[in-house]
């Protein structure tokens, strides 16, 4: 695989020592992964995680790139750049209203 377009869509994968649907779960993953789930629906996830070995790939995989992102973005915004959106969002919520 050298491209990413010929990546295999995890959001169709079955796996038949679980019987549990993928693409539910995977349509979860990310919300599962920030805590935003309640908890029955946090643990059905969790529980097709444990069962279905191609969606614990995917969660596996999921959680690298969060790190990575949450490791890039440590560095704070500059202060100008943040009265800048500050102001941009107030404009904005001004116009809104």
């Amino acid at each position: 695989m050298n491209d990413w377009k010929d990546a295999p869509d995890l959001s169709t994968v079955s796996s038949s020592n679980c019987g549990n649907n993928c693409a539910d779960a995977l349509d979860r993953l990310w919300e599962y992964l920030d805590a935003e789930l309640g908890a029955p629906d946090a643990e059905t996830v969790r529980s097709h995680l444990a069962e279905c070995e191609g969606c614990l790939e995917e969660y596996d995989v999921d959680v690298v790139v969060k790190t990575i992102v949450k490791r890039g973005c440590q560095e704070a915004a500059p202060e100008h750049l943040r009265l800048k959106i500050h102001e941009q969002l107030t404009v904005m919520r001004v116009t809104l209203d």
